[in-house]
């Protein structure tokens, strides 16, 4: 794994802007950007935090520094924006050297002077930026200006004459509140600095990524001035930028640098656990998703127990427990809103988080005794009905619809219509069903819940049945996709993956190794596995563009990585070849140093090279890739 990037690859703005770190703090603040300097997402900034008296978002207070160093007669610009047509300041040309960890550090040198700049974030969120004159025999004069946002991350702002500008003191720097709802932000700076009042905006700020994207791209960012510090030699300053005043303005010791690819995984697992006045949570992915009940659910084992933090697990199923209503649970957020419990599979997942940590860490009849109120709960209610017409039927199976509601992971929707549309019984769904009523059985069995097994012990012969009568086709060798009435999908799509990935399969084992073979065969990646058959005439390759171009993609030809952890469960559950898994592992690590260091992205194009898309780090991957590694050990 690279460890430095050279001046060559830092000054070609190609490269360094197309990478991007992130340093998430444990309470959910983020510091991220370019490796270049120059924020090119509406995302980027070195105070992004939640501001729960507002909303679930998190928002961007200050969006960067620009750094100024004088030495003697000569001034060097170290900031870099995107402007209209232009770069300025171009303070990428002086970056000599780029450190990921284990902390972003950037070295510039100015002439036969050499200034390294290392940020980190704490776990209350605050900001620390340490600067060090690492090379030179004389003081250098550093200023810092603070560029100040103060919004939504999904939005851009324009100059505001109404914003509060007020400039206010405290120890060792200043405070500003450009807007009353939102928490004050803390600006101080160490080794005798002074701040100096000049307030003015910055106009026209654009973020590339976010023109491609196509939303708005431009905003004005607000300078109330800059402080003024003098660099010795060998002696570190230090600037925070913090929601609360610091008392004391020091760098703490940095964790160690991984070793392994597993370590990277095991690294960046942390930025997705969340504390927040609830609890634990997991964030979806950087930047723009929250807590997902789906999401949520599916990562619950690789970010937790399966990394080494069993006890974040149970925190979050707590979480979970007062979340989950009428055996459902929201797909966005952690509000008991009606209208998020839209989704069929979240609860389906929940069950299998259960029965993997079972499998894992505490044994059946433990999980059963512990959990059996919320795996009881969805179980009846898939039974006898719940919201969003979601019902078990005649045969055993379960088949949901709703008018304009994307109810399965697959859930583009424009314009109240799904892109996908998978009305009816869903092959993972009802393999989700058939691994959840198998496990429930089995582990209140195991528990001495004779009622309970009494009562359920019938359904799996009669799931299965029904499974393989609805989804099998022997002709074709592969399972539908989805069935509705009697109509069938046989759209070749991923998810038939789960009828032989979950731990209880409804199928035999030669229609098994037939549903291995075809999405060897059509829909495997070295990023993932595509979400249609390039053969399919829907098939879409290349993942990028609009909103709607991005959401007609999405599920059509799309390459997820997440699906490889349960594609590398089905290979072994059918006797398949370890080391084609292990090669396909191997792919990892280029993965972890192409878009966001080092985090594995949500989605990546079905064409070849692969491209990366969506969020830059996303929980589902890093969760299953860890999964995937424990897989190949062997744990």
């Amino acid at each position: 794994m690279r460890t430095i990037y050279k001046r060559s690859e830092l000054n070609d703005l190609a490269f360094s802007n197309s990478r991007e770190f992130i340093a998430v703090a444990a309470k959910g603040n983020y510091a991220a950007g370019t490796i270049a300097g120059c924020n090119t997402r509406k995302y980027h900034g070195l105070v992004v935090a939640l501001q729960p008296q507002i909303d679930e978002d998190h928002h961007v207070l200050l969006a960067g520094v620009d750094e100024k160093v004088m030495a003697g007669e000569q001034t060097f610009d170290l900031g870099i924006h995107k402007y209209p047509n232009v770069y300025a300041p171009d303070g990428a040309q002086y970056l000599a050297s780029f450190s990921p960890l284990p902390m972003p550090c950037w070295t510039y040198e100015l002439g036969d002077i050499s200034i390294t700049k290392e940020l980190q974030i704490d776990d209350e969120g605050s900001l620390t930026i340490r600067y060090t004159l690492t090379q030179g025999d004389n003081p250098v004069i550093l200023h810092i200006h603070p560029l100040l946002a103060f919004r939504n991350m999904h939005w851009v702002r324009r100059a505001n004459e109404q914003a509060d500008r007020t400039v206010h003191y405290v120890n060792e720097g200043i405070r500003m509140q450009l807007y009353p709802q939102y928490s004050s932000l803390y600006l101080q700076m160490s080794g005798a600095a002074v701040f100096k009042e000049a307030g003015y905006w910055y106009y026209n700020v654009e973020y590339p990524i976010e023109r491609e994207r196509g939303y708005e791209y431009q905003e004005d960012l607000y300078g109330p001035g800059h402080f003024e510090v003098t660099l010795q030699p060998g002696v570190p300053v230090i600037f925070s930028g913090a929601t609360t005043e610091r008392h004391h303005l020091v760098c703490r010791d940095p964790k160690p640098v991984p070793q392994t690819t597993k370590d990277y995984l095991l690294r960046a697992a942390q930025q997705f656990i969340i504390h927040t006045a609830g609890g634990l949570s997991i964030k979806a992915g950087y930047y723009w998703f929250g807590s997902w009940g789906r999401d949520t659910c599916i990562s619950l084992p690789g970010l937790t127990f399966l990394a080494g933090n069993a006890p974040a697990f149970t925190s979050i199923m707590a979480l979970l427990r007062v979340l989950l209503k009428d055996g459902l649970l929201p797909n966005t957020g952690n509000l008991r809103d009606d209208s998020k419990y839209a989704t069929v599979d979240a609860s389906m997942w929940l069950v299998w988080a259960i029965q993997q940590y079972a499998m894992h860490e505490i044994g059946n009849a433990a999980a059963w005794n512990m959990y059996k109120d919320m795996l009881k709960d969805v179980l009846y209610h898939y039974r006898y009905g719940t919201a969003f017409n979601i019902h078990m039927e005649a045969d055993g199976l379960i088949s949901a619809a709703y008018p304009g509601k994307a109810l399965t992971w697959m859930d583009a929707v424009i314009n109240n219509t799904p892109i996908t549309q998978r009305p009816g019984k869903p092959v993972e769904v009802n393999a989700l069903w058939y691994n959840a009523v198998c496990f429930c059985v089995n582990a209140a069995l195991e528990a001495g819940d004779t009622a309970f097994v009494a009562e359920w012990s019938g359904f799996p012969a009669l799931i299965a049945a029904g499974f393989v009568k609805c989804f099998w086709n022997d002709e074709q060798q592969y399972l539908a996709d989805v069935v509705d009435g009697e109509t069938a999908d046989w759209s070749v799509r991923p998810n038939q993956i789960f009828a032989v990935a979950l731990p209880y399969s409804p199928l035999s084992a030669e229609q098994q190794k037939a549903v291995v073979a075809i999405v060897k065969r059509e829909l495997l990646t070295i990023r993932g596995l595509r979400t249609l058959s390039p053969r399919d005439p829907d098939y879409i390759g290349h993942y990028g563009g609009s909103q709607l171009e991005r959401d007609h993609a999405y599920h059509q030809g799309t390459a997820w990585p997440w699906l490889l952890g349960h594609y590398a469960v089905a290979v072994l559950n059918t006797g398949g070849d370890k080391t084609e898994l292990q090669e396909l592992f191997n792919h990892v690590e280029t993965a972890l140093e192409e878009l966001c260091l080092y985090s594995v992205p949500e989605v990546y194009n079905g064409d070849a090279p692969h491209a990366a898309g969506g969020t830059v780090a996303q929980a589902w991957s890093v969760a299953e890739f860890i999964r995937f590694e424990r897989l190949l050990a062997g744990a």
